[in-house]
């Protein structure tokens, strides 16, 4: 996923930034021709989007930014989202996220997930809030183990003894791959290392 923010003050320096995962995020000082169509998701600024003279890439989901108090009218220019001044690159990828399309394979059952929506061939679900971060953590590590602390930290929470909350989230997670797929075994495929993480065992798809 492609992702353009337009920061005409320079506050965020790099060109390029590559993010874990299926985002890239390009930084310009303003919005050209040649950026039009070839990006996924547009960040600018509230002054920006509130202009009327200028009306970049109307198709393409955009995050607005700024000051809280024009939240609101951004979101009636229609932004998808807003991002409170000041805010910073590991914010956006975070907010980005919400808007990746993520396609991939447990034992051959196809899925897709968007926007804390799983859907399957036998059904859609919508997660839990923990269910999502957890979900939006091993997607980008397919096959791979993340430690708990990774989850425990996307979810704003410290390792408490005897907390299940995350374990409980894992459970959930198994049943909505479980109800999505209409597969008793889809469940399996989230696979836990013992005292250290888990795993979600499947393929990307394109």
């Amino acid at each position: 996923m492609r992702v353009l923010v337009i920061d005409p003050g320079g506050t965020h320096t790099e060109t390029e930034r590559k993010a874990e995962g299926p985002l890239s995020v390009f930084i310009s000082r303003a919005y050209g021709p040649e950026h039009a169509g070839a990006y996924d998701l547009l960040v600018l600024p509230v002054g920006l989007l509130l202009d009327q003279a200028v009306c970049p890439d109307p198709e393409v989901p955009r995050i607005a930014y700024g000051p809280a108090g024009l939240m609101a009218d951004a979101f009636a220019e229609g932004c998808a989202d807003y991002l409170r001044d000041p805010w910073d690159l590991e914010e956006l990828e975070a907010r980005a996220l919400r808007f990746c399309i993520w396609k991939f394979s447990l034992g051959g059952n196809p899925y897709s997930y968007s926007a804390g929506r799983l859907t399957g061939k036998a059904g859609s679900k919508r997660l839990s809030e923990g269910e999502r971060k957890a979900l939006e953590l091993l997607l980008p590590r397919l096959g791979r183990v993340v430690p708990r602390g990774a989850f425990l930290r996307a979810g704003g929470s410290c390792d408490r003894p005897g907390s299940r909350s995350l374990d409980m989230s894992i459970c959930r997670l198994r049943s909505s791959l479980v109800h999505a797929s209409g597969d008793p075994r889809a469940g399996s495929f989230l696979g836990a290392a013992r005292n250290y993480g888990y795993r979600l065992d499947g393929k990307p798809c394109a």
